[in-house]
């Protein structure tokens, strides 16, 4: 059997935490020096979806700065998911999830007549002075018809679930072809 590989897409403000996301569950660490990723990083991860079957995403951290938009929609074609990642402690970052969401869907659901599913996310709840209730993400999460997710890099608080539960749903909607 192929191993399946699946592009995800993470998008969102600068400095919200896409790349400290992906660097804690490729290497189990938080860099608190990390400096933004300016244009788009790829990583793959793998991961197993049960005891037998792994899967590899392919995560495109895109740059958050408005610079690179031009750029970012070339990135979105061909995707199987994304998240929409904001940080809690940044309300700026919460309020621009639906442009964030509106350049997803012109790109992959206008241009490639299909649906994009993802996760919203919540990053940096470790931190004290939050900025966006729990109750203002559900709603959003639930506007878009995509389920929610509060995580924290620096401490790992819920980040391998999040991949684990990308890989798995990915895995189930798109599982490999036999040969």
């Amino acid at each position: 059997m192929t191993v399946p590989v699946y592009k995800l897409l993470l998008v969102g403000n600068a400095n919200v935490g896409k790349s400290s996301l992906i660097r804690r569950v490729l290497l189990g660490e938080f860099d608190p020096k990390y400096q933004a990723t300016a244009g788009v990083d790829l990583s793959a991860i793998a991961i197993n979806v049960d005891a037998f079957t792994p899967v590899i995403l392919t995560c495109i951290d895109l740059g958050g700065q408005e610079d690179f938009s031009a750029l970012r929609t070339q990135y979105y074609k061909g995707a199987h998911f994304a998240l929409l990642v904001f940080d809690v402690t940044s309300r700026e970052s919460f309020e621009s999830l639906p442009d964030w969401h509106r350049g997803l869907e012109e790109t992959v659901s206008a241009i490639e007549r299909r649906d994009l599913k993802g996760f919203v996310v919540a990053n940096k709840v470790d931190m004290t002075d939050r900025r966006v209730t729990k109750l203002e993400a559900l709603r959003f999460s639930e506007s878009i018809g995509w389920p929610y997710i509060e995580t924290s890099a620096k401490t790992g608080l819920n980040v391998d679930g999040l991949f684990k539960r990308v890989a798995k749903t990915l895995f189930a909607q798109s599982p490999p072809v036999r040969r």
